[in-house]
């Protein structure tokens, strides 16, 4: 949207606005509603950050709660990594796993298999995360991972909102323009012979 398309549709917000007794009633209707969605789509930004700041606190709680019931532990990798490639054609990933050992919370040795980096070799060590039962697990999130969650949840509401309100906007001025092209065109029909008979 250029500025000259700007303005006209603030002029035409204005007029529909004003006193004119020649403005219709539809066009008032429309521009009221017009300005519902414009304050909708301002309150969308505040919105949607209390939703990021309400997912950050409830996402800290749970990471919270994860790292009580958590503990990282250095590992031995026991076997040569296998690659696991998965996808198709277009899209592929690889990983990697081996065997790893490390030593439980009752002093004796644990093993399993984990995701370990691509270029890890026998006899490496690897930092794990297990649980209260010495179970590989994952990670808790970190504080960036919690900050990055929470602001794509407030980005999304935020574009959401605005797409939303900008698009029951158009609905909105071209129902209204539509409505007063039907009734311009029928008063002209009943105008137009009028005027031919002078």
């Amino acid at each position: 949207m250029d500025g000259n398309s700007l303005r006209a549709d603030v002029r035409w917000l204005a007029h529909a606005l004003g006193r004119n007794p020649l403005r219709r009633g539809l066009d008032r209707v429309a521009a009221f509603a017009i300005l519902v969605l414009l304050g909708a789509a301002v309150l969308m930004v505040p919105a949607a950050i209390a939703a990021g700041n309400a997912n950050y606190a409830e996402a800290a709680r749970e990471a919270a709660v994860a790292a009580s019931t958590r503990r990282p532990v250095e590992a031995v990798v026991t076997s040569a990594p296998v690659v696991h490639v998965i996808g198709g054609a277009e899209h592929e990933s690889t990983s990697y796993s081996a065997e790893v050992s490390w030593t439980g919370t009752d002093g004796r040795a644990r093993v399993d298999v984990a995701a370990v980096p691509a270029k890890t070799v026998l006899g490496s060590k690897v930092r794990l995360w297990v649980d209260t039962a010495d179970r590989i697990t994952v990670a808790p999130p970190s504080e960036a991972q919690l900050q990055a969650s929470a602001g794509a949840v407030a980005f999304e509401i935020v574009v959401a909102g605005e797409l939303l309100c900008a698009g029951l906007i158009w609905c909105v001025r071209g129902f209204a323009d539509a409505c007063a092209e039907r009734a311009w065109n029928r008063e002209w029909e009943i105008v137009e012979p009028k005027w031919l008979e002078h």
